[in-house]
């Protein structure tokens, strides 16, 4: 009685000092003490939401919306500060529709709105030009006649209209014929002068074949100067015709009369107030009405800044391309850190468990490749195999795994020595399940912390691509934002917002990884904790 008495109470007091010993920290609770762990974690998931929430960050599509402003326009809020960027215009754009015009019909013209697709544009209609006895004669003469057959009527008078051979002479000046409908619209310009300027319509005319039209387009300046822009007379119907003004075009130059190496917008945009877009539309027939079609004018003055990071040499919002490159950073990075990991973690786990035969030609193979160099290959193979997201990934995987090969094969060679391993062996469990359920489990650690430190080299191998030229065109990624800096003008005009945020997005995100990577290694390497 008194011997189990005295077991019972051995075995209480093994049980209050077993319950009463300090229960070893959770992974949790240790990294929570790596300050640099938990930094490195803050900016990691900084990325993600970045990442995860890039289309309400962003306000354009990095690819597919263009010319948002001139290229290389500076950031916008940098014309806040003052120096060489105060007072540069920001992007000036609107549609002329039916609703924005202040119109001036003559009369007898009818102007009404036209409902094309989601857009309102203008029709109108214009009655048939009576003519006496003698007038309707000379038409007819003058259709007979050979010589007269060359004169075109003007209804603009000389002004902003090319001369066609035959025309009245200086001597006989032709009649000014009135307007049959006038449009106007006033914006106003109060910022420096910009780089360039664009304006284009489509319409149609459905008209008999003895009608003539004329359609211009001009913009009047606050002091009154009027610059014609574009014009068109058409014969008879036109079922679509399409007016394209483009300040960067040798028409518009030779218009103004200015020589090639001049800008237009120093002439037409020299001061600041108010502004007229003006549209006049003319026309006669004898033998029935005129109907013209309007669609919208799309008017716009690219600006010299522009949005938070400003645009590259297409004029597309950087900051858009930098929000959705991180989308693909994280991708790549993970991706083929977790295919180089899978393939490092089986052929280490083979070679060191089976060793023999098996073990020497994985390792010579590892071997080798260690001493290939990676980058030329890779650019060899991307350049062989096309540019694409894929093949970037599948390349970094196959060229990033044997280093994690040769760190499970040293701690599977030590783990296949151990007691439990021996007693799996000895109970008759195949190699295969001594393999995944006995030693892999104790390699974990090991491969997590590897895994997180492949991240950033993946991340940074792709930028180096992309810089090269050998990244995808299609995806908007960091290297491929500095590759377009490089080659279109961001060295040599100091862009430095085109330059350095893709740097510092690589340089931070990489850091993060490094930074838990290291924690990671501190906590769950046994070497490294000892070290330490």
């Amino acid at each position: 009685m008194r011997a189990n008495q005295k077991a019972a109470q051995k075995l209480e007091a093994t049980k209050a000092a077993v319950s009463a010993a300090p229960k070893p920290p959770t992974f949790w609770e240790q990294y929570r003490r790596k300050p640099q762990g938990m930094l490195g974690l803050a900016i990691v998931v900084v990325y993600v939401l970045v990442a995860v929430f890039a289309p309400v960050i962003a306000p354009y599509d990095p690819m597919s919306d263009l010319y948002l402003a001139d290229s290389i326009a500076a950031p916008a809020w940098l014309s806040k500060f003052g120096g060489k960027y105060h007072g540069l215009p920001p992007t000036i754009r609107f549609s002329l529709d039916h609703s924005k015009w202040d119109t001036t019909p003559a009369e007898g013209v009818a102007v009404s709105p036209w409902q094309h697709g989601e857009d309102t544009g203008i029709e109108v209609f214009i009655p048939v030009t009576e003519q006496g006895e003698s007038e309707k004669a000379e038409a007819a003469e003058t259709a007979t006649s050979p010589w007269m057959s060359s004169f075109q009527w003007d209804p603009f008078g000389s002004s902003g209209t090319e001369e066609t051979p035959g025309a009245a002479s200086a001597e006989e000046p032709q009649e000014s014929t009135q307007d049959s409908v006038v449009f106007e619209h006033a914006f106003n310009y109060e910022y420096k002068r910009p780089r360039t300027f664009s304006a284009s319509f489509q319409y149609g005319i459905d008209a008999p074949s003895d009608a003539e039209t004329c359609i211009e387009l001009e913009l009047v300046t606050p002091s009154g100067k009027t610059f014609s822009l574009w014009d068109t007379k058409a014969n008879g119907s036109i079922e679509s015709g399409k007016s394209l003004v483009d300040a960067r075009d040798l028409d518009l130059k030779m218009r103004l009369g200015i020589s090639f190496f001049d800008e237009p917008t120093n002439v037409v945009f020299a001061e600041q107030g108010d502004y007229t877009i003006r549209m006049r539309a003319n026309a006669e027939s004898v033998t029935g009405p005129v109907k013209i079609k309007l669609q919208p004018v799309q008017f716009e003055v690219l600006g010299m800044v522009h949005g938070v990071l400003g645009t590259d040499h297409l004029g597309s919002d950087i900051w858009s391309q930098l929000v959705y490159g991180t989308r693909i950073a994280l991708a790549i990075g993970l991706s083929a850190a977790f295919i180089a990991v899978f393939i490092g973690t089986t052929v280490g786990l083979l070679a060191g468990y089976l060793g023999g035969v098996v073990d020497e030609v994985l390792m010579r193979l590892v071997d080798v490749l260690l001493a290939v160099p990676t980058m030329p290959v890779l650019i060899i193979l991307g350049a062989l195999f096309g540019k694409s997201i894929f093949n970037v990934v599948v390349l970094l995987a196959l060229f990033s795994w044997m280093g994690i090969a040769r760190i499970v094969r040293a701690q599977t060679l030590s783990l296949k020595e151990r007691t439990f391993v021996e007693a799996a062996k000895a109970s008759g469990a195949a190699s295969g399940y001594i393999m995944l359920s006995h030693i892999l489990p104790n390699t974990v650690p090991l491969i997590f912390a590897n895994l997180v430190l492949r991240i950033p080299s993946a991340i940074l191998t792709e930028a180096s691509l992309s810089f090269l030229g050998l990244g995808d065109p299609r995806v908007p990624t960091w290297g491929r934002i500095l590759q377009n800096s490089r080659q279109f003008g961001g060295f040599t005009k100091m862009a430095w917002w085109w330059l350095l945020p893709p740097g510092l997005a690589l340089t931070f995100l990489s850091l993060a990884f490094v930074f838990i990577g290291n924690s990671v290694n501190e906590i769950l390497n046994p070497r490294y904790r000892e070290r330490s």
